[in-house]
């Protein structure tokens, strides 16, 4: 931490200002040193933390998301966690706190199950973290994986992100960006049985650029080409940007999972209705549902998470 700037006045000078200072009964205030710059600093392998008298441990560098750098941490419970600090991206110390406490209210705001937990949030070398639960891997590695039987993990993972959505819903929010790269695997263990299989869930993520749906404006909106809804693109014709665009990305995503792989899409493509049609031709009997939460007009999509859950549900 460095030292303040030292400043001095002359000793004929101090004299007179003191006998002004007597005449006029005024104090004078010793001068302020300016402040120093904030600067960004990211955590260093193997540094400990000490927040309200608990220590959390950094480790490797895991990758990034939307708005900063995912660390492996863990804390003296031995609980696995992962450390999200906030990266400058051309923004002052103001707008990247303003941004750290946004993120850190939608977490508070959607505690859920089907929503990855935040354990702590401090400030350290005007540097901002959220310590969040750290999960197994996410959907994208699922996808991934050769001979995916995808129909038979549909309703679990459908379940759960389902579960999410209408929670975020009923509170106001859009997460706007549901991918298989934002959906995580959580795997609990047994620790008094440590032998015994992990029960898994999955888990919404990655809440950075969500919104309240009322502070949506459809121009302003960050999302993925390749994921754009069309109202996304001709929002007079084919409806404002609401919770629908989530039933839309909950749809694109359960397509990639039958399909085993991330289908792209144009926006010509997006435009003519081709990622419903891709569902409809599935020879899957959960092709007809997504192909509803894929249609080209919001108001026409099944309207609520909780509703697309019920017909998944129904065909099972």
């Amino acid at each position: 931490m460095g030292a303040g700037r030292q400043f001095s006045v002359s000793s004929a000078t101090s004299q007179s200002l003191n006998m002004r200072a007597k005449r006029s009964n005024m104090h004078i205030a010793a001068p302020v040193p300016p402040e120093q710059p904030k600067a960004f600093k990211p955590p260093t392998r193997g540094q400990s933390i000490l927040v309200d008298g608990k220590y959390y441990f950094i480790g490797e560098k895991l990758g990034q998301g939307s708005f900063g750098e995912v660390f492996e941490c863990q804390d003296e419970w031995s609980n696995q966690l992962v450390a999200k600090i906030l990266v400058p991206r051309n923004q002052t110390y103001d707008e990247v706190r303003e941004n750290w406490l946004g993120e850190l209210k939608k977490l508070l705001d959607l505690r859920h199950p089907n929503i990855t937990h935040v354990h702590a949030a401090f400030e350290c070398d005007d540097t901002f973290y959220l310590v969040i639960e750290r999960c197994a891997m996410t959907l994208d590695g699922i996808i991934q994986l050769p001979n995916l039987a995808g129909e038979l993990w549909l309703p679990y993972v459908a379940r759960d992100i389902l579960q999410g959505l209408e929670y975020m819903h009923i509170n106001g929010y859009v997460h706007k960006d549901v991918h298989p790269g934002n959906v995580f695997v959580s795997q609990t263990t047994d620790r008094m049985v440590p032998t015994k299989e992990p029960v898994w869930s999955f888990k919404i993520g990655d809440l950075g650029i969500s919104r309240l749906e009322s502070e949506i404006e459809v121009f302003n909106t960050l999302l993925a080409q390749w994921m754009l809804p069309p109202e996304a693109i001709d929002p007079q014709e084919f409806g404002p940007v609401s919770r629908a665009l989530d039933i839309y990305h909950a749809g694109l995503l359960l397509l990639a999972l039958l399909l085993g792989t991330t289908p792209s899409f144009s926006r010509d493509e997006i435009v003519a209705g081709l990622p419903r049609q891709t569902a409809e031709a599935l020879p899957s009997k959960y092709g007809p549902v997504i192909a509803k939460a894929l249609r080209r007009h919001a108001s026409a999509r099944i309207p609520t998470a909780v509703q697309f859950w019920r017909e998944i549900a129904s065909v099972g």
